[in-house]
């Protein structure tokens, strides 16, 4: 069991109602030192509300938060917002727009002495690569400069947690993926935990350690980003991380099932039991065509990205419709056979 003492973060039976309304219910979630945690799921699902609980921004109906072992909340105890050592980055930086880099910066800093000031200053410009932009105000900052001025005012309080509410959502998409890199590396050498929202994946992916999906004011599943996409624990899960074909399946025996694209076997024993009826999940990368006279499916639509092409193919049999993702486009039209690579076959009970 992991000791409260070893963990930077610790939520258990968190409440949380508004107007009457549940917002969150029941949430429990341990986060560990130098982890980067990611809050997935559409807009209203209580993930932004899970940082101001944790910030101290909005008080729980019920349910206890512990900062690095020291409690924060709970129901006899709400500690001030400024007390937590918590850093939280807000979607829109929240950065004054008539101040400096420098008075931004060194806005919460006013009690300390002038050369403990400039020590600070010139530590987190140069950490996030803002040494000479110091005397510019905002307005003459990109969006990604600006992402690092509210970035280093909150490492200036060297805070034991940071909070990152839509940290990429204002950044041009060239920028974005570069700065998603930087404040990884940034967060991970600095040894820094670290818990962010976002409804992208994309952005999930690429910086979090381990992802919270929510739905509907709890964690559907919670795990490493390739645990969730490539096991899904529900439906929900596997459509909210990225597109799937689903089909009907009927097991055979513990390691494979009877599907319209034949008998696909699964690299891992599956739970359900011989002779039930379930759908089996396929991403559609895990599709592989070949082009064959007699096939059993037809290229019905294609869309070229780039690095992958995506197509719909209908099966001939029954009309049915698959998404498959390949390297090479091939032609509307063209007659294929369709295999699934070895993977760790997901099933679910049929609607």
């Amino acid at each position: 069991m992991t000791t409260s003492s070893s963990l930077a973060l610790r939520i258990s039976d968190l409440h949380c109602s508004y107007a009457g309304v549940d917002i969150l219910t029941g949430l429990d979630l341990d986060l560990g030192k130098n982890e980067i945690l990611c809050l997935l799921g559409p807009s209203g699902c209580g993930k932004t509300t899970t940082l101001k609980l944790i910030a101290g921004l909005l008080p729980p109906t019920q349910g206890s938060i512990e900062i690095n072992g020291h409690v924060v909340d709970n129901s006899d105890l709400n500690v001030a917002p400024e007390k937590r050592n918590v850093g939280m980055i807000f979607q829109d930086y929240a950065l004054f727009p008539h101040l400096t880099v420098t008075d931004n910066v060194l806005f919460s800093q006013y009690k300390q002495n002038k050369a403990k000031q400039k020590e600070t200053l010139d530590y987190v410009l140069k950490l996030v690569n803002l040494t000479e932009f110091a005397d510019r105000y905002p307005h003459q900052l990109s969006g990604g400069q600006q992402q690092r001025v509210a970035i280093a005012r909150a490492l200036a309080n060297s805070p034991e947690l940071l909070l990152l509410d839509e940290p990429f959502s204002n950044i041009d998409s060239q920028v974005r993926h570069h700065l998603i890199e930087e404040m990884r590396a940034l967060l991970k050498s600095h040894n820094m935990s670290a818990i962010f929202v976002t409804h992208s994946k994309e952005e999930a992916f690429a910086f979090a350690d381990r992802l919270a999906v929510f739905h509907q004011g709890k964690i559907e599943q919670l795990g490493t980003p390739s645990e969730l996409y490539n096991r899904p624990a529900t439906r929900f899960v596997a459509d909210f991380l990225g597109k799937v074909n689903y089909l009907d399946a009927l097991v055979l025996d513990e390691y494979r099932v009877q599907t319209a694209l034949g008998v696909i076997a699964s690299k891992q024993k599956l739970t359900a039991a011989v002779g039930e009826h379930k759908l089996v999940a396929l991403r559609p990368q895990q599709l592989k065509l070949a082009l064959i006279e007699q096939g059993i499916a037809t290229i019905t639509q294609q869309q070229f990205l780039g690095m992958t092409t995506h197509c719909t193919i209908t099966l001939v049999d029954n009309d049915k419709e698959l998404s498959v993702s390949m390297q090479q486009p091939m032609v509307i039209g063209n007659v294929v056979s369709v295999t699934v690579e070895d993977h760790d076959v997901v099933l679910f009970d049929c609607d």
